[in-house]
């Protein structure tokens, strides 16, 4: 069931998402101490650019690039990075040098011209947003006709429920503070940094309101989606 939080305004969005950055940096899990974690990450990426049929002259763009970790994965094209955050995007800098045009931008409300991307990455990012149906608006807009976007979310009952046993046993937070990864991972991060919540059901209804869905892969396995990997076109005007 789709939960939603009223707890974050919108003038104090940028402040507080740095403050979730700071706690729970996503450039972390990409290189956690913890395999298993890092496996998922991999795995993630890898299923993203599966769906993507890059071609030399595409023009591709990640919302919500964070540090760079995904964009810094595509092949030769012309790549673009936008974040809302500076302190991640000085992190992206530092990565991918002059590889990636990196720029400042709310997802909701892009500084980008219309139908100005053959593909469009959106990894982990709607979750955190103040509305994510503005967002897909933005990305429909600013998409060629015959391309795609892929977005990844994170199938939330899963997490809770497999924390909720790694507490049980009492593992989950040396699991994750191991190697000094995180000082404190909350146990639901609905309860902090995710302001949405949907089953895959859920995010795939808010998706065909603009886009088709062309594909769903779990993350990292069939029978343990702790990801979901969507594949989506462009509505037929």
């Amino acid at each position: 069931m789709h939960q939603s939080s009223g707890r974050v305004k919108a003038e104090e969005f940028r402040e507080w998402n740095e403050r979730m950055l700071e706690k729970y940096d996503p450039d972390a899990f990409h290189h956690h101490s913890n395999s298993f974690v890092r496996f998922i990450e991999r795995m993630r990426v890898k299923a993203i650019f599966k769906v993507i049929d890059i071609k030399r002259e595409d023009c591709i763009i990640e919302i919500g690039c964070g540090a760079g970790n995904v964009i810094d994965k595509a092949s030769t094209c012309k790549l673009f990075g936008v974040d809302i955050s500076s302190s991640v995007l000085s992190k992206a800098r530092e990565r991918l040098s002059e590889k990636v045009h990196l720029f400042q931008g709310d997802a909701q409300n892009l500084p980008c011209k219309y139908q100005a991307f053959t593909h469009i990455i959106c990894s982990e990012v709607l979750e955190h947003l103040l509305d994510p149906s503005a967002a897909l608006r933005e990305m429909a807009r600013i998409v060629k006709p015959q391309g795609a976007v892929v977005i990844s979310v994170p199938n939330e009952s899963m997490i809770n429920q497999i924390k909720a046993i790694l507490i049980r046993f009492g593992i989950f937070e040396w699991l994750f503070r191991c190697g000094g990864d995180y000082q404190q991972m909350s146990e639901r991060m609905e309860d902090e940094w995710h302001l949405h919540v949907f089953t895959l059901e859920e995010w795939l209804d808010l998706f065909r309101k603009v886009f088709r869905v062309t594909g769903v892969k779990k993350i990292p396995f069939a029978w343990l989606p702790l990801r979901y990997v969507i594949a989506l076109k462009k509505r037929d005007e």
